[in-house]
């Protein structure tokens, strides 16, 4: 298994236009449910919002999306983006207890 996978997705988040998402393949380890699929499906929704950026390191800007919907169900996002370039990284992502969170 590779370390991650990179898919071509158009999209823009805390205005930065992201042509392309990396997702590392740990999440695999722990949250077997989900998959690079479900991962994109998340990702798309997230289209044209805004987040808190929860850290700035450099030329990444690394931030946390909870919840995020698929389906009615809350996911959590760990997401990177890089200012620099066109690119948004998915740390990791994991469903959370749907108790949590109501759906708007």
């Amino acid at each position: 298994m590779t370390d991650r996978s990179e898919y071509e997705l158009e999209l823009t988040i805390n205005r930065h236009f992201i042509k392309r998402v990396i997702i590392d393949q740990h999440y695999k380890e722990n949250h077997p449910d989900v998959t690079d699929e479900i991962i994109l499906e998340l990702v798309a929704s997230l289209d044209g919002e805004d987040f808190p950026v929860e850290v700035q390191k450099g030329d990444f800007e690394y931030l946390t999306v909870e919840p995020a919907f698929r389906e009615e169900a809350p996911y959590r996002l760990i997401m990177v983006i890089c200012i620099y370039d066109d690119y948004l990284g998915v740390i990791n992502a994991f469903r959370v207890e749907r108790g949590k969170h109501e759906k708007k």
